[in-house]
């Protein structure tokens, strides 16, 4: 995602916890659902969203997993 003069990068931490905070709020989301909430608040995480996103899921953090249906991954809390 293109970084603005309006966009922050959030540190890990941050992220992870807007993540998590994310998934609680709005269950499963896709990729670019979280990477469009993200934006809209002026935000992005510190690497590609999807890379970030597979970190947390190595961390046992978030679950996720492709979805046909919604065209992409979709990612959870465990």
């Amino acid at each position: 995602m293109p970084k603005g003069p309006d966009t922050a990068v959030m540190s890990d931490g941050e992220a992870e916890a807007f993540v998590v905070d994310a998934l609680r709020q709005h269950g499963p989301m896709t990729t670019m659902q979280i990477e469009s909430l993200a934006s809209v608040e002026g935000r992005r995480c510190p690497d590609q969203t999807v890379l970030f996103l597979t970190k947390m899921k190595r961390k046992g953090l978030i679950r996720g997993e492709v979805s046909l249906e919604r065209r992409g991954w979709l990612w959870r809390l465990p």
